[in-house]
């Protein structure tokens, strides 16, 4: 999903609010390349994956447990729990940065 952002916020911030807004959920920096993102891990197998870009904050569905997810692919985006996931993600975005989703 992608977030159309008001003003995108500072990384470090986002993260700090994901993990006070979550704390039932590990929540913690990625380091992947080209760019940082964050993640947001339900369990072993439910999470999300948020990146902020210039105006906009993209969350994806993923599957946070790198083992686990060379087993179930990208078929993790499109099932319900996945899904319910990232929108609750999206949802708490939009309400704390967002003018628009789309």
């Amino acid at each position: 999903m992608i977030v159309q952002a008001t003003q995108v916020p500072d990384f470090s911030d986002l993260l700090q609010t994901l993990k006070s807004r979550f704390p039932g959920y590990s929540v913690y920096a990625f380091d992947s390349k080209p760019q940082k993102s964050i993640i947001v891990r339900e369990s072993c197998v439910i999470g999300a994956q948020i990146s902020l870009h210039k105006d906009e904050i993209i969350v994806d569905a993923c599957c946070p447990n790198i083992f686990v997810s060379a087993l179930i692919g990208f078929i993790s985006a499109i099932l319900p729990p996945y899904q319910r996931f990232e929108m609750k993600i999206a949802d708490f975005l939009k309400r704390k940065y967002i003018q628009e989703v789309y």
